[in-house]
């Protein structure tokens, strides 16, 4: 419904505009004022889309008023009237922005031509606005694709832009946060996850949602400090998610990328820090690459630390099992309290499992490594000899294999069967009695992706079946496929085919 504005000093003739457009059945939303100052009061603070004001009025007339009415809302239509006595006013109100013009008294036949004019060019003025607004979001969204393609494409190393000019930031310096969740999250919050994100950044960032549980997050660090405003930035986020969302989350961010060919190594390197994730309980910020050495106090425990050892151990990863390994001998030496004689037996049965499992089970080898282990003098002595026994035995390469296999295809198996619930990480390493951590590890090196992707993958994989063989509704098809959200599905799919479920479909139909 569209405003109109009518200005007169009388108000019988104020009364008598008004009645014409009730008896006329315009649907006009209209408002008076008694003179021009008052009007311009009006249109400072009101959007108006008709004014109709009188020439002659006490403190501003209606040409003046027309004028300044113009600067201040210049897609305002403006109607002058006046007395036919009036007329040399009437040719100045050509050299404003009126539309029309109207002598007194006012005839009903010219009123309505006039107004219907006046209306149909509202009409069109909002026509073509919500065209161009259209147009613009569409625009919008095109470019928000292909900055989140771009950033796909560089996170995994298919494709780097030279052109500072076409990079974000201007191509200045920048640093990626990776947020992950334990539950599924973004499928239902990432509008106000994107909220909370500009505020902090006010509005310097770009952000790639990847799945439900992981976004990424880029922000510019020009200038000195960078690395430090990049952490509290990460402990900030982390900080609101906990009060906005209550949810537990771990943000690893990278060190400030000066050289954008290196985001697809530096962020290779923020996964493998992911992986650290398993051993807090609650919140955590990690920096990429680093050692967790000042964070042990955090971690879970001695003894999920040990089986997450022993399941590495136990599939012949001796080398998976030495991150796991310096955490637990970081544990240790920070909490203090435990004496050399405890943590030399739990290295020793470490060392025993491991010979065990492998191909050499020589009793001296067994025995001359133990007898190492007890006579070093110090806890790092110890974790060498562990290390280094470990780095020697050589695995079982042939029912350790299997064993991986086997393991692998049964995660797949789940995968394909359950992908329409809310299954996770930590549900199937649950269902196939596994550490997460492990499991994450060993899905990644046999198949060369995540679990989270491959769960991703399935999904979207079936979604675009039941698009070529069915006609469902596509609520319908995202639900059949496992996602909550139908416009987070659509979302989801246009990043990993290039293309909408509906053009998707359309296509087909050609």
């Amino acid at each position: 419904m569209f405003t109109i504005l009518i200005v007169d000093d009388e108000k019988i003739e104020r009364d008598g505009i008004r009645g014409l457009i009730a008896d006329m059945n315009y649907e006009l939303r209209v408002a008076e004022a008694e003179n021009g100052e008052k009007a311009l009061e009006y249109l400072r603070l009101n959007p108006v889309d008709i004014l109709l004001t009188d020439i002659k009025m006490p403190f501003m007339g209606g040409l003046e008023l027309a004028e300044q009415a113009s600067l201040a809302q210049p897609s305002l239509e403006i109607i002058i009237y006046s007395a036919y006595g009036d007329f040399d006013y009437a040719r100045r109100a050509l050299y404003t922005n009126a539309s029309s013009y109207l002598l007194k008294p006012i005839d009903i036949e010219e009123f309505a031509g006039v107004m219907s004019g006046v209306i149909q060019k509202c009409t069109d003025k909002a026509t073509q606005q919500r065209r161009t607004a259209e147009m613009m979001q569409g625009y919008q969204k095109g470019l928000e694709y292909e900055r989140e393609k771009w950033l796909t494409d560089v996170l995994n190393g298919v494709q780097v832009i030279a052109d500072d000019a076409a990079l974000p930031f201007g191509g200045q310096p920048a640093a990626l946060l990776l947020i992950d969740f334990k539950e599924r999250f973004f499928d239902r919050s990432y509008e106000a996850f994107e909220q909370a994100a500009e505020q902090l950044t006010a509005g310097e960032y770009e952000l790639l949602n990847l799945n439900e549980y992981q976004s990424v997050l880029m922000v510019p660090c020009p200038g000195s400090g960078g690395q430090k405003r990049i952490r509290e930035m990460s402990e900030a986020l982390a900080e609101r998610i906990a009060e906005r969302f209550y949810r537990y989350c771990c943000i690893v961010y990278s060190p400030v990328i000066s050289d954008w060919q290196e985001i697809s190594a530096c962020y290779e390197q923020m996964e493998q820090t992911l992986d650290y994730k398993f051993f807090f309980e609650d919140t955590v910020v990690l920096f990429a690459g680093d050692d967790l050495a000042g964070r042990v106090p955090e971690l879970v425990s001695t003894e999920t630390l040990m089986a997450d050892i022993n399941q590495f151990i136990n599939h012949g990863e001796y080398a998976g099992a030495a991150k796991s390994i310096e955490l637990l001998f970081s544990h240790l030496s920070r909490n203090g309290g435990s004496s050399a004689i405890y943590v030399k037996y739990l290295c020793s049965d470490l060392v025993r499992n491991a010979f065990e499992q492998s191909a050499r089970r020589q009793k001296a080898d067994f025995q001359q490594t133990v007898e190492r282990i007890f006579k070093s003098d110090s806890i790092l002595g110890v974790k060498q000899v562990l290390l280094q026994a470990l780095s020697e035995i050589e695995p079982d390469n042939g029912a350790p294999d299997e064993s991986k296999r086997y393991i692998v295809q049964q995660v797949i198996r789940i995968v394909e069967k359950d992908f329409r619930e809310d299954i996770s990480l930590e549900v199937i390493a649950g269902r196939v009695s596994l550490n997460p951590s492990y499991l994450s590890h060993l899905f990644k090196k046999e198949t060369g992706q995540s679990l989270i992707k491959f769960i991703t993958q399935q999904r979207l994989e079936r979604a675009r079946h039941l698009l070529d063989s069915t006609n469902m509704k596509i609520v319908d098809i995202a639900e059949h496929a496992g996602y909550w959200s139908s416009s987070y599905f659509c979302q989801t799919f246009k990043k990993y085919y290039g293309i909408s479920p509906q053009k998707y479909r359309e296509i087909l139909d050609e």
